[in-house]
């Protein structure tokens, strides 16, 4: 209550008419407000003009907001995003700015350090922050990078500049359907989906959808564990995937979003398979699909994932469209 009093009584005689108020830059007042609000805990001031930078800075970044995945060009290395930076005046001395990471776990920022002097102060020079893929699922965590200079012209506003980033978690859970379900008794690949999303299993916050393809809206791969020509795939590049208690490895993806074998766990001991509708290779078969997914007489068949397999004997078995089969469920 107190902070918002401060707020008021420094703003009561703000107003465009007014000589000395604290929407204007040269005014005794605007020098108070800022105190006021560095005092406060504000960065950021509301006035009749618009919004006052209450702590400039000489560096100038082209977005003040980014994110990046885990998942990138390993298991190691996750996605990466760039950044260009600029001094918004010349300077009367070289500025060298300083960049960190406010979590050195979650990514990295490279270069570490940038210089600028009269002769390139416009010019924008790139940074490139990069995620860091971990084995940990952790969710989606906040960071910023920290950009800090320095100069002998002492009058510059040397304050730093931060830019507000997001790493993406990169580890999945699989899981079986609850229930169980005849070839053509699912719904297709949208009812799949829709069966996944509303299992209790299905992690808080998160979107689930079923491995399953019909070689137009779900695509695997269009030649043997390329992983090309994916469609709306269910699996992430470079991603670990855990049994639905998030510490039980079952297997990673390599870069083009296929699982890798033999896995470290079988997905599930219990339950003979899941439908699917891919045959060994991750490519889709139209005629062994149960009739792309609405038959439900044992005169069709289609390709299941065989759960209890930790080898590539997880792929391209067959049942009878008549049979009940469970759906394998992934976090997205």
């Amino acid at each position: 209550m107190i902070r918002y009093l401060f707020i008021v009584l420094v703003f009561v005689s703000c107003n465009k008419d007014s000589l000395n108020n604290a929407c204007d830059i040269s005014s005794d007042s605007y020098l108070k407000s800022v105190f006021l609000f560095n005092l406060v805990g504000e960065s950021k001031s509301y006035c009749s003009t618009g919004m006052v930078d209450l702590s400039p800075s000489i560096i100038v970044v082209n977005a003040r907001q980014g994110s990046v995945s885990e998942g990138g060009g390993s298991l190691t290395i996750g996605s990466s995003t760039i950044f260009n930076v600029t001094l918004k005046e010349i300077p009367g001395a070289k500025v060298d700015i300083q960049l960190s990471i406010s979590h050195p776990s979650y990514a990295t920022v490279s270069p570490s350090e940038l210089s600028f002097d009269s002769t390139n102060w416009s010019k924008p020079q790139n940074i490139q922050v990069t995620g860091i893929n971990d084995s940990v699922a952790n969710g989606n965590r906040p960071f910023r990078v920290t950009l800090v200079p320095t100069s002998e012209d002492s009058s510059l506003d040397l304050n730093p500049r931060e830019i507000q980033m997001q790493i993406s978690d990169n580890e999945k859970r699989l899981f079986l359907s609850a229930s169980t379900y005849q070839g053509g008794g699912f719904g297709g690949v949208s009812g799949a989906d829709a069966i996944c999303a509303s299992d209790i299993q299905c992690p808080p916050g998160s979107i689930c959808k079923a491995m399953i393809l019909n070689g137009t809206t779900r695509v695997a791969s269009a030649t043997a564990n390329l992983g090309d020509g994916q469609i709306d795939w269910v699996l992430k590049p470079n991603a670990h995937y855990y049994l639905s208690d998030g510490v039980t490895l079952v297997s990673n993806t390599n870069g083009t979003s296929l699982f890798q074998f033999p896995f470290t766990t079988a997905v599930d001991s219990v339950n003979y398979g899941t439908w699917f509708g891919g045959v060994a290779g991750w490519i889709y078969d139209t005629n062994t699909s149960c009739f792309t997914w609405t038959a439900v007489v044992n005169t069709e068949s289609g390709y299941i994932l065989r759960t209890q397999q930790t080898s590539n004997l997880f792929l391209g078995a067959t049942y009878a469209c008549n049979n009940l089969l469970k759906l394998l469920c992934v976090e997205q």
